[in-house]
């Protein structure tokens, strides 16, 4: 996917250290002119945010609450894995092909597959085409798959796409070193996708690295500069010229405060995803693939890179793949306004606009681009109410054992009449 350089890097050291998890922010927006106008979210609100960005609210000169549109990267559900109908299976020397049939146009940006074998390494080329166009179209010719054996068994079968959605694919694997003369495309699959990749551009990261020799893994910490900051995928700079490595990527999990006088819980890490990184030179070109497609909101991440018996890669440093997250509404001359978030109590809002407008992203495409302005902490908001029965305990318990006597006394006459 094109990506362009990141716009706000600067925000990430710039988050003042008084902005905690639960300090109310304010933030001026600077709109260029009145009519509809777009904010780009940051790290600043990534930082002070909730995850899930319910605590959003744009405000006028007179403190009203204004509505607006998020274009925001949710978390698509998990559709169920569609098997395509396998057909057209061809065994050439040194290749293998099948076409695979979707039965209708699905969108899609990967497809795992299952071949026979348990020790290789194969080129994939992936072609698709519609069903009124007999001519195929070159999706990848330059993916590979493999398949490592035991002690640490592992398989990396799954080939990065194009977003397409032909009903049609057809794929060729070509055979690799010391691999039989027949080769089986045994299954293919893909999940389906909801809706198209959003865009995304680059973040330069900060990387700590260690060794574990123990488990012949290299540890890379990426620290994505704020709690909640969205990720699409990360991208490793290595400088051996050939290499294969299996990857897990993780996310941290950071313990809740020790209460007085317990121990502090230590750090966890919560599974994200793994994949294959590689370079090689085959026919006079270098084949590689050095991005790991994951998906959070993370403020760091950690991959395991798994050197098995091999040494250590030389990784000079990482890039994350970010989402273009926008915020747009309309203005009136003449008034101020402003961003707030960071407030734990707030339910996300619900506006007609989010019903009248349609689409987000087409609605945030006709807006003027505004900036957001430095973020500065408000007075802590009072603490909310408790409800009547805690602040009033005693009237409570007086209420009700008056209730209790006045039944005791309605028994007892019943009891009278009944004699």
């Amino acid at each position: 996917m094109r990506t362009h350089p990141l716009r706000w890097t600067g925000a990430l050291v710039l988050v003042p250290a008084v902005l905690g998890a639960s300090t109310v922010v304010e933030r001026e927006i600077a709109v260029p002119a009145p009519g509809r106008v777009v904010v780009t979210l940051d790290a600043a609100v990534y930082e002070g945010a909730r995850a899930d960005l319910g605590d959003l609210r744009v405000v006028d000169g007179a403190g009203s609450e204004v509505p607006y549109l998020i274009e925001r990267v949710d978390d698509e559900p998990l559709l169920p894995a569609q098997h395509p109908q396998i057909g057209n299976r061809v065994f050439r020397r040194e290749e293998a092909q099948a076409t695979l049939d979707f039965g209708v146009p699905t969108l899609k940006s990967q497809l795992t597959l299952s071949l026979s074998g348990d020790n290789f390494r194969r080129r994939v080329k992936v072609e698709g085409r519609p069903r009124t166009d007999p001519q195929w179209a070159t999706l990848t010719d330059s993916a590979y798959v493999f398949a490592v054996p035991g002690p640490s068994a592992a398989r990396y079968e799954a080939v990065a796409l194009p977003e397409n959605n032909f009903p049609l694919l057809r794929v060729t694997v070509y055979h690799g070193p010391d691999d039989p003369e027949r080769v089986e495309i045994l299954d293919a699959s893909t999940r389906p996708a909801v809706r198209r990749r959003p865009r995304e551009e680059t973040l330069l990261l900060r990387l700590r690295r260690t060794e574990d020799a123990a488990a012949h893994e290299t540890i890379l910490t990426l620290d994505l500069g704020a709690r909640h900051q969205p990720v699409r995928g990360v991208r490793l700079d290595v400088a051996d010229p050939a290499f294969f490595r299996g990857v897990v990527v993780e996310a941290r999990v950071d313990p809740p405060p020790a209460g007085a006088g317990e121990a502090a819980l230590p750090l966890s890490w919560r599974y994200l995803g793994e994949g294959a990184i590689y370079r090689y030179e085959e026919r006079g070109e270098t084949r590689e693939a050095l991005r790991l497609d994951v998906a959070g909101r993370e403020r760091v991440l950690r991959l395991r890179v798994r050197n098995r018996d091999d040494r250590p890669l030389e990784i000079r440093g990482a890039t994350a793949f970010v989402p273009v997250e926008r915020l747009a509404f309309e203005t009136r001359a003449g008034g101020p306004y402003r961003l707030r978030y960071g407030d734990p109590r707030l339910s996300p809002p619900a506006y007609d606009l989010v019903r009248t407008a349609g689409d987000p992203a087409l609605f945030a495409s006709r807006a003027l681009p505004a900036a957001l302005l430095a973020p500065r902490a408000l007075p802590g908001a009072p603490p909310p109410t408790p409800p009547w029965t805690e602040r009033n305990p005693v009237l409570l318990w007086a209420g009700f054992l008056s209730v209790v006597a006045a039944l005791g006394a309605v028994t007892w006459r019943a009891l009278r009449a009944a004699d």
